[in-house]
């Protein structure tokens, strides 16, 4: 819709509002004073037209100019500049700050090798979005993987209390700020060249079962009165197996930009599987230019979220769309527009994924 039409219809209906508005307290205001007086309903209604012929024909000729300055507008050519801006976005493993976080979580691991090493069920490992190759510059930790050997503890809270309780009582670092329990990790706080950045220790317990080798459970702490703490199944090696190429890392760092920006209530794993899903839906006509494939995901999120389930590998049971339903709607019409402002000038993706 150009916005000649958009504006007037806004402003005829401002304008006709307003000016019924005030030509109704005015008659009560008068009627107050002159009890006499009888409220005229056509006055009313004349009023209420014409603030709708101002308001319309002033929203008309804001709109009239925009639209004008939106025809002159320079075409840009966005698949370049999203690269490029992706590619500045993107964490690089090679910065002096993220090397210095990147040791101590090496210092962890090590450490935590030597003191666990007969309880341990397997090799201790990096997961998360630094790992995808999908950490942004401006936000990220690292997330370190800590499986235990099925018969290591009598239940998934006494490992999760013994490990806590062995990196608040042994490790030592002079940029570390704090160690704190969280819902389903460890997590220990650094202050790195005047920033704070983050490692999570995740510890699991591998199932009993026979043949089930990377399977195993959480400990779930829920810092309630009211709930008590229990544990989830998960499988850190299914999850390090879901994989996406390098253009749909570029698509994912562009949607986490815009989720941080805009604070759009959506978790960074269901951004991976809503564009693993639209690849998969789409597959045989995916676009070739960036912007497009862009606006391909965009155009399912926004198709799909209100609707669609969408569960975790790693456990069934963690259907990754049981959001709120206000969330929902917020994704939804976020999506909705981003594609009316980029029918009406192209140039502006670049205000969501920049």
């Amino acid at each position: 819709m150009s916005k000649t039409l958009e504006y007037a219809g806004k402003g005829a209906a401002i304008g006709g509002a307003g000016f019924l508005l005030f030509n109704l307290f005015d008659q009560l205001i008068k009627m107050n004073e002159n009890p006499n007086l009888k409220f005229n309903w056509e006055e009313l209604l004349i009023s209420s037209g014409k603030g709708a012929l101002i308001g319309g024909g002033t929203g008309a000729l804001i709109g009239g100019v925009k639209d004008i300055s939106n025809t002159l507008e320079e075409p840009l050519n966005t698949n370049s500049i999203l690269s490029v801006a992706v590619h500045k976005m993107k964490l690089n493993k090679q910065n002096g700050t993220y090397l210095k976080l990147s040791e101590k979580a090496e210092n962890i691991t090590n450490l935590i090798n030597t003191n666990f090493q007969n309880k341990l069920g397997g090799h201790i490992v990096r997961i998360g979005s630094t790992e995808d190759n999908t950490a942004l510059a401006k936000d990220y930790d690292i997330d370190i993987s800590v499986p235990f050997a099925p018969r290591s503890y009598s239940s998934t809270a006494v490992m999760y209390n013994e490990l806590y309780c062995f990196m608040d009582n042994t490790f030592n670092d002079p940029d570390l700020i704090k160690i704190r329990a969280q819902k389903k990790s460890i997590g220990l706080l650094f202050e790195i060249d005047g920033e704070d950045f983050k490692i999570d220790i995740v510890p699991y317990k591998l199932s009993k079962e026979r043949g089930a080798k990377t399977e195993g459970y959480l400990f779930v702490n829920n810092h309630s009165l009211f709930k008590r703490d229990s544990y989830t199944k998960t499988d850190i090696i299914s999850l390090k197996r879901i994989t996406l190429s390098p253009v749909q890392q570029k698509i994912h760092i562009a949607f986490k930009t815009w989720k941080r920006n805009f604070d759009i209530p959506i978790s960074s794993h269901l951004l991976k599987m809503l564009i693993l899903d639209s690849y998969k839906i789409n597959k045989g006509k995916i676009p070739r230019g960036f912007t497009d494939k862009l606006l391909m995901v965009v155009l399912h999120i926004r198709n799909e979220i209100l609707f669609k389930r969408i569960v975790s590998v790693e456990n069934t049971n963690n259907v990754l769309t049981n959001i709120k339903n206000s969330s929902k709607n917020k994704i939804s019409k976020s999506c909705d527009k981003i594609l009316d402002d980029y029918d009406y000038q192209p140039n502006t993706i670049l205000n969501y994924f920049t």
